[in-house]
């Protein structure tokens, strides 16, 4: 080989060093000039505040910024490229990807406000505004800007709630004002009208008639005091003036005093009321409170029960609770009726079997005052059949 062929061969490998050279400094050149331009627009992104992102027609993830990957608690390395539809819930996938469809296909500006559950647990409220953009390629990409509207929504909820609230405490006013205009009104009537009629004729009445106008007037004053009991206790719990003292109570002790109390209303109408004394139940709750539910719910047994009825109070024991139950044979309700029955807001009174009156205030403060002990309170009834008013407490040695 001449020293022309060797010069030739060695400038030929240096122009392909050269080469390689030229091409690794426009690589190079080529690379810090995209890393230039992710700086750039990385940069643009975060300085929104709001987490941005684009995703392709797959709706993979392309670029997303800090506040993106700060409100879904995922690194960068775990959403580029993906769909995020794996961290959210089954349910929400399909809403998930069904959107960016539409938007894709469509070019559709979408705004969606959702609940989304992040990694850990926690539950924001979302809205997402996106939008189509198509580049000079034809290829379809969604881009879009997500608001946590988690602590709006919490606002929003609290004034809904503040106003509910206000409508209840309007309706309960409203209320304790047609209690004291007519409920409490009625009974005074025939007190002072029946004790008249034994003032000014006394001297031309029947014993027999005397004792009739005397119980009517004994029965129509006990009625007017658990009414008035009622809407003090009413008017207590409402203003947080009522106090809870909670303490171990011996159940039948405190059955068996209400049900003396309650004699001469059952006597009036024939009516037989038992307890079946079984083991000695001891219950934790306040007693007064208790006392009022028993009370109520009594004397509402009695109130629609016939002439010559039933009324049975059992106490049984159920897991770590009691479960104390007023029954009666008396004419029953629809379901309808039962589904109202401790609302305020929706609560009617209905007169009694003998043309008894009555507020419906009573069963709103015994579902108050049950579930400040800790106890649930339902109805079991049928028209015709009679009703089972239950109510649960809490047993005295698991306070």
């Amino acid at each position: 080989m001449t020293n022309d062929s060797l010069t030739y061969e060695a400038l030929k490998n240096q122009i392909v060093e050269l080469e390689k050279q030229n091409e690794i400094l426009r690589l190079h050149s080529s690379m810090e000039k995209k890393e230039e331009r992710e700086y750039y627009y990385n940069s643009i992104l975060n300085n929104i505040g709001d987490p941005v992102f684009v995703k392709d027609d797959q709706s993979r993830l392309l670029i997303v910024n800090d506040a993106f990957t700060e409100i879904f608690n995922l690194h960068r390395d775990e959403i580029i490229g993906k769909t995020l539809a794996e961290e959210v819930s089954p349910e929400e996938q399909e809403s998930f990807l069904k959107i960016d469809k539409q938007v894709l296909e469509d070019g559709i500006e979408n705004i969606n406000e959702e609940a989304l559950t992040i990694r850990g647990g926690e539950t924001r409220t979302i809205s997402t505004r996106k939008t189509r953009f198509i580049d000079a390629d034809g290829k379809k990409y969604v881009v879009g800007v997500i608001h946590d509207i988690t602590e709006r929504k919490k606002s929003e909820n609290s004034l809904k709630e503040s106003e509910k609230q206000l409508k209840e405490l309007n309706t309960t006013k409203d209320k304790l004002f047609s209690i004291i205009a007519h409920d409490l009104r009625s009974p005074f009537n025939s007190i002072i009208g029946f004790s008249e009629l034994l003032t000014l004729n006394s001297a031309d009445l029947e014993p027999e008639e005397k004792e009739k106008f005397c119980s009517i007037i004994n029965v129509a004053a006990k009625n007017t005091l658990i009414l008035l009991d009622n809407l003090l206790n009413w008017a207590k719990s409402q203003t947080g003036q009522l106090r809870f003292n909670p303490e171990k109570v011996l159940f039948s002790a405190v059955i068996l005093e209400i049900i003396t109390l309650k004699k001469s209303l059952t006597k009036a109408k024939n009516i037989t009321l038992d307890y079946s004394l079984s083991d000695e139940i001891e219950v934790y709750a306040d007693v007064n409170m208790l006392k009022t539910v028993l009370r109520n719910l009594i004397s509402n047994a009695i109130k629609f029960t016939e002439l010559g009825g039933n009324i049975r109070v059992l106490a049984t024991l159920k897991d770590q609770h009691v479960e104390i139950t007023i029954s009666d044979n008396g004419i029953g309700m629809n379901e309808e009726k039962c589904k109202e029955l401790f609302k305020i807001a929706s609560n009617t009174t209905t007169i009694g079997t003998a043309n008894e009156n009555g507020s419906g205030l009573g069963l709103v403060l015994c579902k108050e005052f049950v579930e400040q002990n800790r106890g649930t309170i339902w109805v079991e009834s049928k028209e015709g059949k009679g009703s089972d008013f239950k109510f649960t407490l809490p047993l005295g040695n698991t306070a």
